[in-house]
């Protein structure tokens, strides 16, 4: 098949066609063929093909007909067989042009259906006769296959040849004009379509409407939509459609009640469509609204309309609604859809327990799970941290196979297995991956920098790099964590560098996570340049910037900031009031700490957690008021755990309280007896006080449990190495270096005076 610009180009006003497809989108208005015979079809059972047709008159009418009908009813069953069949009848039957092309018509629309477009083609340009029926078929064919340009070329080759389109061939290159991506040429069919005649007709109309709202224009969508002399409901679910997918939410709603207030009566399109708008909008009596218009309709229990709302209702937080909806309609659907929304629902609203209930009973119903489920599954588990059913969860989904071993399971059963602390898990199926993808790559990146364990996490992202897979932004935030963690503020400074040159470096939680690495890797100054470049600050950036500030003892620019936090309308969540709290704590300013939590509540609508009275009870022992920290903790309205007590009982030691170090310690060894801390700890306290025999006492039960005290060591990263330096430690590659070099500062310490205090050497010897 020829094709040549210049030979459409007064026929299309088309200076050039493009050369490469991109972004094959296809719109979900149907483009169909025109039928071109108006008898209804017969079925057929048993057919007997004769070896040939006559061609007298009224007989061979018939028979063409028959042949028609048998062509259709093979589209309609996707069987090419019969169509082959027919297609060799034909070519030995002696048909007059005419009736000819008109079955190979028929034929090549049945090759194009059933996959066979190439067979299609070859038909096509066999053809000694074709019409405008014949083009619409390649034209709606190459679209279907995804072939959008080819579709484009047959249109233009049509005209060239000097047959012009009719409302079905019009309706088919605009969707070629969408598969494109191509508002030009989509402007150019729309000006060939006025010239034609066609600008009016509600069929093509629709179609254009269509295209610009897939296209991104709604504007001119809204023009052709206000253009037309009348509407039905596949135009108004196009305009109603197009806004839902063009984020214009709001105007999808109203639209919504203009079509049901008597303009038109809405169908299970319009409910499908409107329920995704009003799920963005997150507006529950917009969703009443829709489904009690979907109760008048009769068609609530529709499988996809009651998804859709279940969706709907899901997205505006208002879950049991939802629930309603589902058990109403659909629990004893034998469809998972409706199964899968509600369990979705109640996966994202972190009711995870409902979640996994719902998933178990879905188990027993016999009902297909299929990978959407096991996506919110998983989800579900990973945020309650169920342990016992990560396994046996993903034993079922190894049970199906190979078809569920997708980018989306695998890597929502890696993110579970990290989330229940299974690391040695995530890896395993990490490995087992036949392909991965970023999200893959980033789930193990994040798994390792949660766990803290940075080494790995930047060798795993050295790794992932080094197979061509370019980092997104959540990657890019676990890699700063485990920068953070380890005090690598040089390598930070890199991954900075990848950031601004992927141009990443404006995203929100890269924002948070660079103030909070530059922080914690000692450069409080860096950190504010990066704070300052941030045009709105949300509410995780101010408490990365307050939390860096604390953490440097800058406690009036950590108040500060937090005073500008609050007088740019962004209110303090729970984070961010720790933060404050600590910088009270850290900077002696009792009063002020006080003050900030008795507003928790009042003025900023938290409820203070185990975190927010371990940091009063901190604030409160620094400065010595150990008898106000006792009482408060007495006044608690929860049950103090190992923290809360861990704290009151470090502020013991640097006071000297003997009494209440006892008791803190009393509390804490029945919850958690392996913790050397403790032991460590009140044996401090009795050797500062002169016990030395307690504390020798307290050194030997430690033994008799078997409690070991984990030994301090310190780390720098050489050239991209980490050197980790354990005390006595006899296993590093350059100890004799190190040891000769620790002497000689231990003489030039001594040199100068330096006395070393052996208080707490009692403690010390293994």
């Amino acid at each position: 098949m020829s094709f040549s610009v210049k030979s459409c180009a007064s026929q299309l006003s088309l200076c050039e066609l493009p050369t490469a497809v991109s972004n094959n989108r296809t719109g979900n208005l149907a483009v169909g063929v025109p039928l071109q015979t108006t008898k209804k079809s017969k079925k057929f059972v048993g057919r007997n093909y004769p070896k040939s047709i006559g061609i007298s008159g009224t007989y061979q009418k018939t028979q063409i007909q028959d042949l028609i009908d048998v062509l259709r009813d093979s589209s309609e069953k996707g069987s090419i067989r019969e169509a082959k069949a027919v297609h060799g009848l034909v070519l030995k039957s002696n048909f007059e042009d005419k009736d000819l092309m008109v079955l190979f018509n028929h034929v090549a629309h049945v090759y194009s259906k059933c996959s066979e477009f190439k067979e299609a083609c070859r038909l096509f340009d066999e053809m000694p006769h074709r019409n405008v029926f014949s083009w619409t078929v390649m034209i709606v064919g190459s679209t279907e296959h995804g072939l959008f340009f080819d579709g484009f070329k047959f249109f233009c080759e049509m005209l060239n040849h000097g047959i012009f389109p009719d409302k079905f061939a019009c309706s088919a290159i605009i969707q070629s004009c969408i598969g494109l991506d191509s508002l030009e040429l989509g402007k150019m069919v729309h000006a060939q379509i006025v010239t034609r005649g066609f600008g009016t007709h509600i069929f093509v109309s629709t179609s254009l409407l269509n295209m610009y709202a897939k296209l991104g224009s709604m504007e001119d969508s809204y023009r052709m939509f206000n253009n037309m002399t009348e509407h039905n409901q596949v135009s108004w679910n196009a305009m109603i459609s197009g806004c839902t997918s063009n984020g214009l939410h709001l105007e999808a709603f109203n639209l919504f009640v203009r079509m049901k207030s008597g303009a038109c009566t809405p169908n299970m399109y319009t409910i499908v469509s409107v329920s995704k708008a009003v799920g963005k909008l997150g507006v529950v009596n917009m969703g009443k609204e829709v489904q009690n218009c979907a109760s008048e309709l009769g068609i609530e229990d529709n499988v996809l309309v009651g998804t859709a709302l279940i969706d709907m209702y899901s997205k505006c937080g208002s879950l049991d609604d939802a629930r309603s909806v589902f058990d109403t309609n659909f629990i004893n659907c034998g469809m998972n859809t409706p199964w899968n929304a509600m369990i979705s629902g109640y996966s994202q609203s972190g009711r995870s327990q409902e979640s996994l209930e719902l998933y178990v009973q879905m188990c027993q119903n016999g009902i297909k799970r299929d990978l959407y489920t096991y996506c919110s599954v998983f989800n579900a588990i990973a945020a309650s941290k169920h342990l016992q059913f990560v396994r046996v969860v993903h034993g079922m989904v190894l049970k199906c196979g190979r078809d569920l071993m997708v980018f989306s399971v695998n890597n929502a059963v890696a993110d579970a297995y990290s989330k229940c602390g299974f690391l040695e898990d995530v890896r395993k199926v990490f490995n087992r991956m036949e392909e991965r993808d970023i999200v893959s790559w980033t789930t193990l990146v994040t798994a390792y920098s949660q766990s803290s364990l940075g080494e790995e996490a930047l060798a795993t992202f050295c790794q992932m790099t080094e197979e061509g897979f370019a980092p997104n932004q959540f990657t890019f935030s676990s890699v700063l964590v485990s920068c953070a963690s380890l005090c690598f503020l040089e390598y930070g400074r890199q991954v900075h560098g990848l950031l601004c040159k992927a141009g990443l470096d404006t995203e929100k939680c890269v924002e948070s996570a660079l103030i909070d690495m530059y922080a914690k890797c000692g450069s409080i100054t860096e950190a504010e340049k990066v704070f300052d470049k941030i045009s709105k600050p949300d509410i995780v950036s101010w408490t990365a910037i307050i939390s860096g500030y604390a953490q440097h003892g800058l406690v009036e620019d950590a108040l500060q900031h937090f005073s500008r936090m609050e007088q740019s309308g962004i209110k303090a969540n729970a984070v961010t009031l720790l933060c404050v709290l600590f910088a009270c704590s850290h900077g002696g300013m009792v009063e002020d700490g006080l003050f900030y939590f008795q507003q928790m509540e009042e003025s900023y609508g938290v409820v203070p957690e185990m975190e927010h009275y371990a940091c009063i009870v901190d604030l409160l022992g620094r400065v010595g008021r150990l008898g106000d920290a006792m009482e408060f903790i007495r006044q608690m309205p929860m049950e103090p755990d190992e923290m809360v007590w861990q704290t009151l009982l470090g502020a013991c030691r640097v006071h000297g309280n003997v009494e209440l170090g006892k008791i803190a310690a009393r509390k804490i060894l029945p919850i958690r007896p392996e913790y050397s801390a403790t032991y460590v700890l009140l044996s401090n306290i009795y050797v500062e006080t002169g016990s030395y025999e307690d504390g020798l006492s307290l050194r030997n039960v430690m033994k008799d449990q078997g409690v070991k005290k984990d030994p301090g060591y310190s780390w720098i990263s050489v050239k991209g190495r980490v050197h980790k330096f354990y005390s006595g430690d006899q296993q590093h590659p350059q100890k004799n270096e190190i040891y000769v070099k620790l002497e000689e500062l231990r003489d030039k310490a001594k040199a100068t005076g330096y006395a070393p205090d052996l208080r707490y050497l009692l403690n010390n010897m293994d």
